[in-house]
């Protein structure tokens, strides 16, 4: 089986959920034995080098990067207000990107089309005019509840007000593009029952993000029993609401009554302003080289997202190292977890602090959350089984 992934990034470093969950899926569908060529968007923003390309995605058949800078520029998100479209999306379309693909779909022959990611989908209608291959779309998220999450919890009027007109205008996109698809893939169940209303109900499906299992990673840690975490990319402003929200209201509360807790906070483009945040008890760390080793000597991960969609990577790859995870709701949203069982969930900055103070107070408690939520995480996300997955998902659309 031939199968083409158009995306808009380069998925290394993997520091982030979105850049684990597309290369695992390209590795995966490697592993076994389907021919698979990457042709993606390399943004400025998770530039890639040519080394770094070469180094780390031999395994596929061919992997095709395409440069290009998709930052907000101020006088095109202005001229946009008086539009009617998703600037958002408008950012990744790219005139030459596009004949690349109608060059390379003339020239190949695929059994499949997928596009990774909404932002991919701006050139869906450029690959239905030019190839008869059947089409798939992977939502990572559903991008439009991200933003009406993110304007329900915006406090400032004029703010609050842009993040509305962003949601209506990429709902708007997001519910027309979908139909396009031959096939739509959710990585959670709860976005797959929010989009049925939307779509046939035999066009879509979820398939959860795969992770390779590393056996080092199964063995117990010895871990710092005080040590609290949060790793996660900091450009993305769901993280920034969780976390000013976590430092402003929750910590506080931890500290008051641990003050030996101590708190370590990583990940990519951390704001600068943060830094402020800073103390003894509380590490500002910014971008780590390896997200691994940062992790490996802590003991609890922080999900205290108030807004977001989709899956928490992170937290998948969390427990499978064993670590209690403290989340909201909307945290552990389309993971299969149960409260006390497999973590603690809160929604409350009152609620969200005891649950991290019973952990620091109760290492047994600790362990044993750590153990289940790894039990259930090798059940449901080891890549070979969500890799055949795909391939059954692929063999469904070929009739």
């Amino acid at each position: 089986m031939k199968v083409l992934i158009i995306g808009s990034r380069i998925p290394f470093p993997l520091h982030d959920g979105g850049a684990i969950a597309t290369f695992n899926l390209l590795k995966g569908l490697t592993d076994i034995g389907i021919e698979t060529t990457y042709i993606s968007l390399n943004t400025l923003k998770h530039f890639a080098d040519q080394t770094t390309i070469q180094n780390e995605f031999g395994f596929l058949k061919s992997i095709i990067p395409y440069k290009i800078d998709t930052k907000i520029r101020p006088l095109k998100a202005l001229a946009n207000l008086f539009g009617n479209t998703s600037y958002n999306i408008e950012r990744f379309y790219d005139p030459g990107f596009e004949a690349l693909l109608i060059q390379h779909v003339q020239q190949n022959t695929y059994d499949i089309i997928h596009f990774e990611g909404l932002f991919a989908s701006t050139y869906i209608d450029t690959i239905i005019r030019h190839t008869n291959s059947p089409t798939l779309l992977r939502q990572h998220n559903i991008e439009y509840q991200i933003w009406e999450r993110l304007a329900g919890n915006e406090k400032q009027p004029l703010k609050k007000w842009y993040l509305k007109l962003l949601a209506k205008r990429m709902k708007r996109y997001e519910l027309m593009v979908i139909q396009k698809f031959d096939r739509l893939v959710c990585i959670a169940e709860t976005d797959e029952m929010l989009l049925e209303q939307w779509i046939d109900q035999n066009k879509i499906e979820t398939i959860p993000g795969g992770f390779t299992i590393k056996v080092d990673d199964l063995k117990p840690q010895s871990s710092n029993a005080n040590a609290i975490y949060h790793i996660g990319s900091m450009e993305w402003l769901p993280n920034q609401q969780a976390m000013e929200w976590f430092h402003h209201f929750v910590w506080p509360k931890v500290i008051q009554q641990l003050p030996s807790a101590q708190f370590f906070m990583a990940g990519k483009n951390m704001p600068e302003s943060y830094q402020s945040w800073t103390t003894s008890n509380f590490k500002v760390m910014g971008e780590v080289i390896d997200a691994h080793a940062f992790a490996a000597d802590k003991s609890i991960l922080i999900v205290p997202l108030q807004s977001g969609s989709g899956i928490r990577m992170k937290t998948i790859e969390a427990m499978l190292q064993g670590k209690a995870v403290v989340t909201t709701t909307i945290g552990a949203q389309g993971l299969p977890i149960v409260n006390q069982e497999h973590c603690l969930m809160a929604d409350t900055a009152e609620d969200f602090a005891k649950a991290i103070i019973d952990l620091l107070n109760h290492r047994q408690k600790t362990l044993q959350l750590g153990k289940a939520a790894q039990d259930l995480m090798l059940r449901f996300y080891d890549n070979r089984k969500v890799s055949e997955l795909w391939h059954r998902c692929y063999q469904s659309m070929l009739g």
